[in-house]
């Protein structure tokens, strides 16, 4: 099975996605939303909230042979809200790459939980969670908003997004 990109509307992910799977016709094909579990300060408290992955963007899991049909439903029954994404006028889906990283870090409920990171004199290593052994995407950490800021390629763009980090040994040298 091959993963296609839907663009949707931000914020409307879950909408669409309904939408979708109460359909019968697109009963035969896998859409989801990727998601990513991230704190969230509200009242003094962090709150875990989950959130898309992808702002504006859902995945299909189809056969390569079925994707016309199912343009062709997204076409027929005018869902206006979503397409799905083309590269060069065709539809091309995300690369086998692409789709190993993502599901390596997303667990079975297709979230990216949070990860634990430990850093030393500016290094930052992952000591648990998805991001294991992919610290070469990590381009930036705060400790105070426990953000990492990862760059994801998808679809030959690099994609931007944030996940939950969690320091747990915060080593200062030389002091």
């Amino acid at each position: 099975m091959d993963w296609y990109v839907l663009r949707t509307l931000c914020g409307k992910e879950e909408v669409v996605l309904s939408i979708l799977k109460k359909m019968e016709v697109f009963s035969d094909f896998e859409v989801f939303c990727p998601k990513r579990r991230i704190g969230w300060r509200k009242s003094g408290q962090v709150v875990s909230i989950i959130r898309p992955l992808f702002e504006g963007y859902l995945f299909v899991s189809v056969n390569n042979r079925d994707i016309g049909k199912f343009d062709r439903l997204l076409r027929a029954y005018k869902i206006n809200v979503v397409r799905l994404v083309r590269s060069a006028g065709s539809l091309v889906p995300i690369s086998y790459q692409e789709r190993k990283l993502l599901q390596g870090l997303m667990d079975y409920g297709k979230i990216v939980e949070v990860s634990k990171i430990e850093k030393t004199e500016e290094k930052i290593k992952v000591i648990d969670g998805p991001l294991l052994g992919f610290e070469h995407m990590i381009k930036k950490f705060s400790s105070r908003n426990r953000r990492i800021t990862v760059e994801v390629p998808i679809l030959e763009e690099k994609k931007i997004i944030e996940l939950e980090g969690v320091l747990i040994n915060a080593k200062n040298e030389g002091v």
